[in-house]
């Protein structure tokens, strides 16, 4: 008995270690699974009133998160791989068996003539090892699903995120689309009072007209992208798609001053893709030396048993049995199998580390790209406009300029005003995508801090 409670020690207990890594697995991934449910229902961070009001882009990302089933969902996944790798860890049931020795041919359920009855208990034991290798594989599988969760987390902030830059740049558009209906407003009763002295205002009157239809018209169309992408936000944050949202809050355009090499460093260290394949890794190394153990060492089989025989004493038995693994059967290629499943998960790791290497360089890339061109705009081309527009408006008031001069101008200035506005959601929308790459929230800068690209 002594060497089946050794035997029991070695084979049939999973490490601290391990043990450790399921129970930290199990309470990050019940923390994850409450938390969506609980603040959508039980005062989330964001009330319907909260929403109704000026919005921020954080609360909007931090109340999608928040509200995200998809998170739920896959940490309920993550609980159940902590079981699994609880119930790989355990031992397999014992078996109580019976027998009734030498019953009369004729008359077979005659038990009471059996010349012997045995009762016993036995317990398997496999391999040393193989239980604790297989517990870990499942504790690293629950690790990767708990990465490949805060993967999604980034996904659905970036998307939050995405349709508050929308919002945001409706919004902005709208405001430009009513200040020039304003502008064309005051250029119409100049029009219209050099008309009454005696210039010749009635076809720049017809001019200004035309212009004003086109700045309704836009400005119609802006009403219909404020309605889409407050239906969006809405369903971003599920919510019905009618339900009541304030307007943005106005807010500087950002970026993030950190260097590609960063990103990267701080890529490998939180994001996603990446720490799910280096828990897969993992995990494939301990199912290969589960299955190294199975081929090496016997599993073992124990028994005690309670023997009678109705003309003699009652006894006690013990049974023993073990594998011979060294001689034949399944489980050599199965170690094969499972290092060809670490060396398919290692090149795997080697894939998503080149991935984020493209990743986060293509997005930083298309970061630098959208400062520099808000830069030369806002610095360059934006001044030298609007000084046009004022000094063709001061002509114009004198009769030194003609309407349609004033007009090509005026369309300029708003064109470039409108590429302003796109620009800075895509600016938010590009800081948003490299968070996604990097897996984490990153420090901001506002680009009228710091406009050197």
């Amino acid at each position: 008995m002594a060497a089946a409670a050794l035997v029991a020690g070695a084979s049939g207990c999973v490490s601290a270690q391990t043990g450790r890594t399921l129970d930290r697995s199990y309470q990050s991934a019940t923390a994850r699974a409450r938390e969506a449910p609980r603040r959508s229902t039980e005062g989330s961070m964001a009330s319907d009133a909260d929403l109704a009001g000026p919005l921020a882009r954080d609360v909007v990302v931090a109340e999608a998160v928040a509200r995200s089933p998809a998170l739920s969902v896959m940490a309920h996944r993550a609980r159940a791989l902590v079981h699994a790798g609880r119930a790989e860890g355990s031992l397999q049931p014992a078996e109580l068996g019976f027998e009734a020795w030498n019953l009369p041919l004729a008359r077979p359920y005659a038990l009471g003539e059996a010349d012997m009855y045995m009762v016993e208990l036995r317990q398997r034991f496999p391999a040393a090892g193989s239980l604790d290798a297989r517990a870990r594989a499942m504790a690293e599988e629950a690790q990767a699903m708990l990465a490949e969760l805060s993967s999604e987390e980034r996904l659905v902030a970036e998307r939050a995120a995405n349709a508050f830059a929308d919002y945001v740049q409706a919004f902005a558009e709208k405001r430009l689309q009513e200040r020039q209906l304003a502008l064309l407003a005051r250029m119409g009763q100049a029009v219209r009072a050099r008309y009454t002295t005696g210039g010749s205002g009635l076809a720049e009157a017809a001019r200004i007209d035309v212009e004003v239809t086109k700045a309704q018209r836009a400005l119609a169309r802006v009403g219909g992208d404020i309605a889409r992408s407050r239906a969006t936000l809405n369903a971003v944050l599920r919510r019905p798609p009618g339900a009541a949202l304030g307007e943005p809050r106005e807010a500087p355009p950002e970026t993030v001053r950190l260097s590609v090499e960063e990103l990267i460093a701080r890529a490998e260290a939180n994001r996603g893709a990446t720490l799910s394949a280096d828990a897969r890794v993992r995990a494939a190394g301990a199912r290969r030396e589960a299955a190294e153990a199975e081929a090496r060492v016997p599993e073992f089989m124990v028994g005690l048993g309670y023997w009678q025989d109705p003309t003699m004493r009652p006894g006690m038995g013990v049974t023993a049995s073990m594998s011979l693994p060294w001689l034949w059967g399944p489980n050599r290629d199965r170690v094969r199998q499972a290092g060809e499943e670490e060396a398919a998960e290692r090149a795997a790791r080697d894939s998503a580390g080149l991935d984020t290497q493209a990743e986060v360089s293509e997005a930083h890339a298309r970061l630098l790209a959208l400062e520099a061109q808000f830069s030369v705009i806002r610095g360059q081309a934006l001044p030298a406009t609007s000084r046009s527009m004022e000094a063709l408006t001061a002509a114009f008031s004198t009769g030194n300029a003609s309407l349609l001069e004033w007009v090509d101008v005026a369309r300029s200035l708003l064109d470039l005003e409108m590429e302003m506005v796109v620009l800075h959601g895509d600016l938010q929308r590009g800081v948003a995508s490299l968070e996604r790459a990097v897996g984490t929230a990153l420090p901001r800068t506002p680009l009228h801090e710091d406009s050197t690209p």
